[in-house]
């Protein structure tokens, strides 16, 4: 069953990342990104994911989760 659960979270990780990379190239929104990690981050560890682009200035108020 562990596999079955390992394989599982991969896929999940896999298609965040793809996600993850729509979102960096600008052809998502930052607010639709952030929603579908918010709806996996039980699934998987959401740290690993870039939530607000770098070019912007980091502020406390921000709506990242990481």
């Amino acid at each position: 069953m562990s596999k079955i659960n390992a394989d599982k979270e991969s896929n999940i990780f896999g298609a965040l990342k793809l996600i993850e990379q729509l979102y960096l190239d600008g052809e998502i929104p930052g607010h639709v990104f952030r929603n579908i990690l918010q709806e996996y981050k039980d699934d998987i560890c959401v740290a690993d994911f870039t939530c607000c682009k770098k070019d912007k200035p980091e502020r406390e108020d921000s709506q990242c989760m990481v």
